[in-house]
């Protein structure tokens, strides 16, 4: 996945987390609403993006992203990077990632 709002996500090592600050959490059923009281909006995800936006409590690269995501689901590297890119996109279009 490209580029979203001029920002990419982050490749290989470098590392990204998500926001802490203004942002509530509740998880239902495997699946997360994140609130974020900031700027008045909220995401939902699925169980595997609840999966990414744990892991993203603390500093993580992309790759180990992909890969937690590719063992977790029993999936291909190349379907678990698709799916960590179009996630991260979307936290990054909805300023999430600190």
């Amino acid at each position: 996945m490209g580029a979203v709002a001029g920002r990419r996500p982050a490749q290989g090592g470098v590392s990204m987390r998500m926001r802490s600050e203004g942002l509530s959490w509740q998880e239902i059923d495997g699946e997360l609403v994140i609130l974020d009281l900031t700027h008045a909006a909220y995401l939902t995800t699925n169980r595997s993006g609840a999966f990414l936006a744990k892991r993203l409590q603390q500093e993580s690269s992309r790759q180990q992203l992909v890969d937690a995501l590719a063992t977790e689901y029993e999936i291909g590297e190349d379907r678990a990077g698709t799916d960590v890119d179009v996630f991260l996109a979307t936290l990054a279009e909805k300023r999430l990632l600190a």
